[in-house]
């Protein structure tokens, strides 16, 4: 109790002490001693103002000035008498907010810092200023720049002198160390003293490595001539020239151009030789390969020329700039019965047309092969005779090593027949499309006809099946047994044509059918086919057979008619199996899938084939096997607009296959296990 007792006496001498130093206590502000008198006040307000602005601006000023002359002696003395009028601007505004607050107290307590900081200031300013007083004045200065810019021209003109020195010793020896030739100083002991870069790295010896060796001994020389004849020659004539061989430190030999000249010193007393080789290995080298190259290009040209002269078929000619002939090869001769000795030397005008000639075809020609390079063309010639042909040129510029044009060659190829022959299938061409456009004009024909045939026949036909059900279902009683057989004649008949009109309308209807392809499931299609197929399908024992089927890109409407007609066919063909099987399936074939639909039927003959697709063509009686014929027909015309082939294998008592693609699609993955689909 006591600790907490102390505590708290001392928070509140410490909030007293805070509420005594920012507090107005008893004392009045000193506005009342000024009467508050307007003038009065003012007049202090704005001199204490500005004043304290100044000694608040100064110390910036001060700061400012340091920063910017690092240099100066007693720097901090800036710093420090800075601080000083900080304080006295603070004292000022004070005496501003004392004439309103009466906070005295603050006051002095900044007045008391300003002291401090004054009397710091003023102790180290007199403790400062015997060391000031030492410092030179202008005059010594200026003396001591005077004397300190002489010596500093001294100086520079002993370093520019010396740099210049330097300079040239050193670019005589970069001038030694950039050339590619080795240079080399020896004494008259043929001891090297200096060995350049280029000694370097044409014999693989750095210059620490060889100097004070003997040159001769080191690098094996091989001498034209006896080494005193040439150090005689050397004295005599100041230099020597000549050819030596050389060993380079990895064993390789060179061989270089070495020229001697003889050193003297300043009395003129020879004190040694500086030798200068140039490796000329290379330079033999390409000589040899160059006289080698122009054999082999000798050769080459006979042999070219021989090669020219022996085609046949291609009239090959040389020509130079201006045109003129200037080579002609036993084609040329065989194609345009000029013989070389009559063509050459002659313009290439004398093979053209006179009214090619005329219209400025030749000059056109060589002048965009001279721009292009190279121009292939095609046009009538003229022979030696005066008939002509039609040939296929090729004209190529020829250029010299510096792009300037020397020449041109021309090849030429008679394609007189050949162009005879494209005329022909361009005008067979021509009558086939006009004969698919006819065909094509008589398909819509008779597809029209077809179309108007039905619906004209579908109206009798409704009459006669209709009295005829009339007749059987209201009179059947009064009529002899016989007509009752002749009526049911009548409406099988009358049924029978029904059907075969409704599958002509479906064969037009389908020419017609804009074909929309789209991504279908092939296996939802078939099971919908099934599923539609005629009541004898549910109630026979057949078993199906669904394997997995790719996802095609067709017409799904189509592709489900399909699929009802080959169905159906393989319901009514499998009618007298006691266990009937149809299948339908896929293959891929050539990149592309094969749909099939296969049953264990009667089959048929395979010599009848063709007959399978045709409209009203049918292999049954219709005894045996109910249609109309147009089914098949219809298959294979949905197939072709896709783009597709159907075709066909059976087997007389052994079933029958039908394969069909439909051009482009879009596979998707299947089951790996075939579907099994049965059916009581």
């Amino acid at each position: 109790m006591v600790c907490f007792g102390g505590a708290g006496r001392g928070e509140r001498l410490d909030m007293d002490f805070l509420r005594q130093l920012f507090g107005a206590g008893e004392f009045m502000p000193h506005g009342y001693c000024y009467m508050w008198n307007p003038g009065l006040v003012w007049l202090h307000v704005i001199s204490d103002s500005l004043i304290a602005l100044s000694y608040f601006t100064i110390p910036f000023t001060l700061l400012w000035f340091v920063r910017k002359r690092r240099d100066l002696p007693f720097s901090w003395m800036f710093v420090l008498f800075g601080a000083f009028i900080v304080a006295c601007g603070a004292t000022h505004v004070m005496e501003v907010w004392n004439l309103w607050h009466a906070q005295y107290w603050l006051t002095g307590g900044l007045k008391g810092v300003t002291a401090i900081v004054s009397v710091a200031t003023a102790i180290l300013l007199a403790r400062l200023v015997p060391q000031a007083l030492e410092l030179p004045n202008i005059s010594e200065w200026t003396q001591a720049n005077v004397a300190l810019e002489s010596e500093i021209r001294e100086r520079r003109g002993l370093e520019i002198e010396l740099r210049i020195s330097e300079s040239r010793f050193r670019e005589q020896a970069e001038l030694l160390d950039l050339t590619f030739d080795a240079v080399i100083v020896r004494n008259l002991r043929n001891e090297i003293t200096y060995w350049n870069h280029g000694a370097e790295e044409l014999y693989g010896w750095r210059a620490e490595e060889i100097m004070g060796k003997v040159t001769h001994e080191l690098l094996h020389t091989v001498f034209p001539k006896e080494l005193a004849e040439i150090e005689v020659e050397t004295r005599e004539r100041g230099s020597w020239e000549g050819e030596l061989t050389h060993r380079r430190r990895d064993g390789s030999v060179v061989t270089v151009s070495s020229r001697w000249v003889l050193r003297r010193d300043a009395e003129g007393n020879p004190n040694g030789i500086l030798e200068s080789n140039r490796d000329i290995s290379s330079k033999r080298d390409a000589e040899e390969s160059r006289r080698q190259s122009e054999e082999r290009n000798r050769l080459n040209e006979i042999r070219f020329r021989l090669l020219i002269d022996a085609v046949k078929d291609y009239a090959i000619i040389s020509l130079d700039a201006d045109g003129l002939v200037t080579s002609w090869n036993s084609g040329a001769q065989r194609l345009k019965g000029y013989s070389a000795e009559e063509i050459v030397g002659q313009h290439v005008r004398r093979l053209y047309l006179r009214e090619d000639i005329e219209r400025g075809k030749l000059e056109e020609e060589l002048r965009r092969t001279a721009a292009e390079g190279h121009v292939e063309d095609e046009g009538w010639r003229v022979r030696k005779d005066g008939s002509r042909f039609w040939a296929e040129v090729v004209t190529t510029a020829l250029r010299d090593a510096g792009g300037e044009l020397i020449g041109f060659v021309k090849i030429d190829k008679d394609i007189t027949s050949r162009r005879a022959a494209a005329e022909q299938i361009q005008k067979l061409n021509a009558e086939l499309t006009q004969r698919v456009d006819e065909l094509g004009g008589a398909n819509r024909e008779l597809e029209s006809f077809s179309y108007s045939v039905s619906h004209d026949l579908r109206s009798p036909l409704r009459h006669v099946d209709g009295f005829a059900r009339i007749l059987k279902e209201e009179h059947s009683a009064k009529m002899a047994p016989e007509a009752i057989v002749y009526l049911d004649r009548i409406l099988t008949a009358a049924t029978h044509v029904g059907q075969l009109i409704d599958d002509l309308l479906n064969l037009a209807k389908i020419g017609r059918l804009e074909l929309r392809r789209e991504k279908a499931q092939i296996a939802v299609l078939v099971k919908q086919a099934i599923a539609e197929l005629p009541t004898e399908a549910q109630e026979r024992n057949i078993e199906w057979w669904v394997e997995p089927l790719p996802e095609l890109n067709c017409d799904a409407r189509l592709l489900k008619l399909i699929f009802a007609n080959l169905l159906s066919n393989a319901v009514k063909f499998t009618r007298r199996q006691a266990n009937a099987v149809i299948e339908v399936g896929s293959r891929v074939s050539d990149g592309q899938p094969t749909i099939f639909v296969r049953d264990n039927g009667v089959g048929f003959d395979m010599q009848y084939a063709d007959k399978l697709f045709g409209v009203f063509q049918r292999l049954h009686r219709q005894e045996d096997f109910e249609g109309t014929g147009i089914g098949l027909a219809t298959v294979q015309r949905i197939v072709r607009r896709h783009g597709g082939e159907i075709w066909v294998e059976s087997q007389v008592n052994s079933g029958t296959t039908f394969f069909f693609t439909l051009g482009p699609r879009s596979e998707a993955p299947g089951e790996e296990q075939a579907t099994e689909i049965k059916r009581a």
